[in-house]
């Protein structure tokens, strides 16, 4: 009989483990890992300003991004139920950062509307952001312009293709 303390998964993880063919770190790759992490952590100061949790943030950016939207299209866009959504838009309603406006043309729908104050407050957090990173590129040359917009348009292709990849059945 085996020990099942023993086990290997109850062994620690070693890095050692992992396939040999995985390249080495460099500074590139390092870089990119610590801008990752430094987006998660800024996604996650701009839900504590705003008091919301990642979902509720995402709806956010969505309305933004894209405009009065209705529960189920916001629904859609989150990878979320209809009724997920419709607490999404709850919690948000109550936090004063959107609001339940009559659709246009089907007096039937609703659609969720981002609240002005409160883009301004996202604006205000974003918008240091923004300027670093765009004044960063403007300081680049023409040609490295070009040659990082290559670079990054191919890691955001490696991304896609990972995101829209079949999952294997476990």
């Amino acid at each position: 009989m085996t020990d099942a303390r023993n086990s290997p998964r109850d062994q620690p993880w070693s890095r050692e483990e992992l396939p040999g063919a995985l390249p080495q770190s460099n500074e590139i790759n390092s870089t990119l890992r610590e801008i990752d992490a430094l987006s998660r952590a800024f996604e996650r100061r701009l839900g504590a300003a705003l008091s919301v949790n990642q979902t509720d943030l995402a709806a956010m950016e969505h309305l933004i991004d894209s405009g009065p939207l209705t529960p189920s299209e916001l629904a859609a866009r989150l990878g979320v139920t209809t009724a997920a959504s419709t607490l999404v838009v709850d919690r948000l309603v109550a936090l004063g950062h959107v609001e339940r406006h009559p659709h246009d043309h089907d007096r039937r729908k609703i659609v969720v509307v981002p609240a002005r104050e409160s883009v301004n407050r996202a604006i205000d957090e974003l918008l240091p952001v923004i300027l670093g990173v765009s004044r960063v590129a403007e300081e680049l040359s023409p040609a490295d312009r070009e040659v990082v917009a290559a670079f990054l348009t191919r890691v955001a292709a490696v991304y896609r293709a990972a995101v829209d990849a079949p999952r294997d059945a476990d």
